[in-house]
């Protein structure tokens, strides 16, 4: 069951013969879909909204892949989509710093980083599939968006960032070189991923992205690295793709 389906359940009548679901300690191990139903009713109250403005984008917009993947992404975010989403220009400037210099070292190598956050927490509430905490309860990007529904979660934990600790130009930095010397370090990061602290820091999203960077991150990456050398995202299965 997707996060979608999830919160989605809130919003349905269950009938009075229905059996209560199990509760969170009563899910087998190795679910990564039951930690984050903790974080449903939080995500519930703008999962509509989100929903009908991730549809407009579709049509606006049309294939997610190439609207996301394209090397002047940042500016084409910054000067015309931030627009199209609220077109009367309020808050518009929370992706205008560039935080490379400072970014956090799990960001997964993408266009969207974080750099040194507040740790008020929010951006795990507003993105809870693509944002997480470290021990300290600073924000990363620990998956980029892959639909518009994830995006406009993702600006949205951007926007609420008290510092403008998000950047938005991630393929002016990241380069094939880069990529392979960050998946390296995998190792280091499942250890980090799989501490006590961080657990507590998040809710189910240290699980989320071990399951992720033991399952398609690789493939993932390495799409994105074709990206970077060749200026185009692959969209055929048949692609030979860089090795890591």
């Amino acid at each position: 069951m997707s996060v979608f389906q999830v919160i989605k359940s809130l919003f349905q009548a269950k009938s009075p013969s229905q059996p209560a679901g199990p509760t969170a300690f009563d899910t087998p191990e190795g679910d990564i879909d039951a930690p984050i139903t903790l974080f449903s009713p939080r995500l519930a109250e703008g999962f509509l909204s989100i929903e009908e403005e991730s549809r407009k984008f579709l049509e606006h917009y049309g294939d997610f892949t190439t609207f996301f993947y394209r090397p002047c992404f940042d500016r084409f975010l910054r000067k015309e989509v931030l627009l199209f989403r609220e077109p009367e220009g309020k808050n518009l400037a929370f992706l205008d710093e560039d935080h490379w210099a400072r970014k956090h070292p799990f960001n997964f190598p993408g266009p969207f980083y974080s750099g040194e956050s507040d740790t008020c927490g929010m951006g795990v509430e507003q993105a809870p599939e693509n944002v997480m905490n470290d021990a300290d309860c600073c924000e990363y990007v620990f998956k980029q968006p892959t639909s518009y529904y994830e995006l406009l979660r993702v600006l949205d934990a951007a926007a609420v960032e008290v510092f403008d600790s998000y950047s938005s130009n991630g393929n002016e930095y990241w380069t094939y070189e880069l990529c392979k010397n960050w998946w390296r370090n995998k190792e280091q990061l499942l250890n980090n991923l799989a501490s006590a602290e961080v657990a507590e820091m998040n809710n189910g999203q240290a699980q989320l992205y071990i399951a992720y960077l033991n399952g398609p991150a690789e493939t993932d990456l390495r799409r994105y690295c074709y990206f970077l050398e060749n200026g185009q995202y692959p969209q055929e299965n048949s692609i030979a793709l860089p090795e890591l």
